[in-house]
């Protein structure tokens, strides 16, 4: 072992004379290159002054980089035998020459060096010197100056100007989960901490609400990862801490957290406002000792005390939004009490129109029910409360069936508009040549018969909402009509003088494909973008079939309501034949098919009453019960039903349906002639 240790000191005072006389060698002949640094929008330039230049997080080394996913001493760059080499030096995470991890690699240039986020190249000085005279660059000084000036004094200043940097952003966001996330992703990138976490003190007990590592990945069982004795430490003396080797520490050795754990470098500091502790925050390394030095623990608590005012704030700012929103409601519930009487003189005024519908009700067995708890349901429902927050336009797009107008109930019963009326159409039920009245209402005289004034849907939807169904289907004359509505917001009666003036949320549906249309010549694109400004697509029944048992319970139970009975039980098996349906018709058939069968069976519904047509199809589906007899029958049986389903879905267009089923158009219409197929469009 002597003899070893003999060896090694020898080799090593022959490694540190080569390296010293490479480094008087390249004293004499000044480098033609610099150090190109970009960390960030930032880029720096570095005069090479020695053979060597360390790079790392201390501020032992020649290029010191503020970034938490550096190792203190990281890796060199050296000047040896006339070519430039990068050399790792034993760093955590890797250095990476052009995206390649390497050891010891010759470095050129236009060669690119990672660590961390920060690149470093070799760029000839001339080329440096005009980017900095250009001023596309941020010059930091050369290195030589850096290090023979005062590195600490140095680092010190740009810590100073970031943490100015970063009190402003904390201060300025007041949302406070994101808020929370920032402070530790900043205490991590300061420090250069491996994992940090926000402890606060709660009514009970200290909760975590943020675990997240230098990677802002969030850290799983945060309470198993952390010495609760060093948090509960701080947060009831409200002084910081900090812990070179936690394991070694004569106040924390005997810890079990501690010693479990294997905690080497802790730093946890009070998070507090007027002297009130609100948490700590607890940075760790738990593979190095000494990782964090006295300014990383000056830096910790000036960004602790920012934080912790700038959390105060955001959390003001909720509380005054929740006591405003909490009024409002109160306000808007007055609202609606005083104009009650308004409610029903409008009611009047519309002959009783059955174009104004009701509030919305989200609870099962009522009429108007969103149901389902299935993913696309929730987040139906969640995009419906973001749409309802605005006055945007809507479009609402979905199957024939899947429920386009409760959601757009929900959307209006939502809004701030909700005290104001809903006004409801579909473009396919009234003839082309009474739909323009029915739009924006006559004078008297404008026309054979109008006897009287009358205000269209617009002016009845005035302050509040007016839903287009099948929007789609409206003619080109009045595409035009409702694009110069959108754009002007006025209103023109039929054989009116003067244009009135009306405040509309315009909500509209279909379930043709728009932009086919547009392509086609019967739909405007210009009015097209002007409906979509918001778009919602209500998922078909197939989609959610975890809903359909929540759905028989719902229609079962209105059924009952409506006839003033007990609501009627439906067996297992005869709702896994249900789910197993695909429900070309969605919610509207599944209403149906139900309604049937409440009536026409007993007190217990099973699968004897179940509609043959659906037994069929899902006894096809399963293929072991589907009593076809030959090969034939059963593709004759599915090639029709899949025909049919593309039909419906492109309301009758061949061409379109022909490439939804991957085939061509000639290929479809002589499989529609030989199973005598045809397509009647639905209502």
């Amino acid at each position: 072992m002597a003899d070893m240790s003999q060896e090694e000191q020898a080799l090593k005072k022959v490694k540190q004379k080569a390296l010293e006389e490479a480094r008087t060698r390249a004293e004499r002949v000044p480098s033609p290159f610099k150090l190109k640094v970009v960390q960030g929008d930032e880029v720096r330039y570095h005069d090479l002054p020695a053979a060597s230049v360390t790079v790392g997080r201390s501020s032992e080394n020649d290029l010191v980089l503020r970034d938490g996913r550096l190792s203190r001493h990281h890796c060199r760059i050296e000047y040896v035998d006339g070519e430039w080499f990068v050399v790792d030096v034993g760093s955590q995470n890797g250095t990476w020459l052009n995206g390649r991890r390497v050891r010891r690699s010759p470095l050129g240039e236009g060669d690119e060096v990672r660590v961390g986020g920060t690149r470093i190249s070799l760029m000839p000085k001339a080329a440096a010197e005009e980017d900095t005279r250009s001023g596309d660059t941020v010059g930091m000084g050369d290195l030589t100056a850096t290090v023979e000036g005062g590195l600490a004094q140095g680092i010190e200043s740009e810590v100073l100007l970031r943490l100015q940097a970063i009190a402003a952003a904390m201060n300025s966001e007041l949302h406070v989960e994101t808020l929370l996330n920032q402070i530790i992703d900043h205490a991590i990138e300061m420090t250069g901490a491996e994992r940090a976490f926000l402890i606060l003190v709660g009514k009970k007990s200290m909760e975590f609400r943020v675990a997240r590592n230098f990677e802002r990945q969030e850290v799983g069982s945060p309470e198993f990862a952390v010495s609760w004795s060093i948090a509960t430490r701080v947060s009831s003396s409200g002084e910081p801490l900090l812990c070179v080797n936690a394991a070694e520490d004569e106040r924390f050795s005997s810890e079990d957290s501690v010693l479990t754990l294997g905690l080497r470098s802790v730093m946890c500091v009070p998070f507090k406002v007027r002297n009130r502790v609100l948490g700590v925050v607890y940075v760790d390394n738990r593979l190095q000792k000494g990782v964090f030095s006295d300014m990383d623990f000056r830096i910790l608590k000036i960004l602790a005390d920012h934080a912790a005012t700038a959390l105060e704030n955001a959390r003001l700012y909720e509380e005054v939004l929740a006591q405003k929103q909490r009024l409002e409601e109160m306000n808007c519930r007055l609202n609606r009490q005083v104009e009650e009487q308004d409610s029903r003189l409008r009611v009047a005024h519309r002959e009783a129109s059955p174009h104004v519908t009701g509030e919305i009700l989200d609870r099962p067995g009522t009429p108007g029910a969103l149901v389902g708890d299935s993913a696309a349901m929730r987040d139906l429902r969640s995009l419906i409360q973001k749409v309802a927050k605005s006055d945007l336009p809507v479009l609402i797009t979905g199957e024939s069936g899947t429920g386009k107008e409760l959601v757009a109930k929900a959307v209006h019963a939502m809004s701030s508009r909700a005290r104001r009326s809903l006004v409801s159409e579909n473009c396919c039920a009234i003839p082309e040549t009474l739909l323009e009245s029915e739009l924006f209402g006559y004078k008297k005289g404008a026309f054979t018969g109008a006897s009287t004034d009358r205000d269209g849907l617009f002016v009845a939807a005035d302050k509040g909402s007016l839903f287009l169904d099948e929007i789609g289907d409206l003619p080109m004359s009045l595409q035009v009509k409702l694009l110069r509505v959108l754009q002007e917001g006025d209103v023109r009666p039929i054989g009116a003088e003067k244009p009135r003036r009306v405040d509309v949320r315009l909500m509209t549906a279909t379930n043709q494909d728009l932009e086919l249309a547009i392509e086609e010549g019967r739909f405007r694109e210009d009015l097209y973008y002007r409906i979509k400004v918001v778009s919602i697509a209500v998922p078909p029944l197939r989609d959610r079939r975890e809903d359909i048992p929540l759905l028989i319970d719902h229609f079962l139970a209105l059924f009952a309501r409506e006839q003033g009975t007990r609501p009627k039980r439906i067996t297992p098996e005869a709702v896994e034949i249900l789910k197993s349906y695909a429900w070309p018709g969605n919610v509207r058939e599944l209403q149906n098919e139900l309604k049937s069968m409440a009536a026409l069976g007993g007190d217990v519904l099973g699968r004897e009453d179940v509609p043959v047509h659906v037994q069929d199809q899902v006894e096809l589906l399963v293929g072991e019960e589907s009593g076809f007899h030959d090969l034939n029958e059963l593709v004759e049986a599915i090639e029709s039903r899949e025909i049919q389903k593309a039909m419906r879905k492109s309301h009758g267009n061949k061409t379109r349906a022909a490439e939804l089923l991957g085939i061509s158009r000639f290929a479809l219409q002589r499989k529609m002639d030989k199973y005598g197929l045809r397509f009647a469009p639905e209502d």
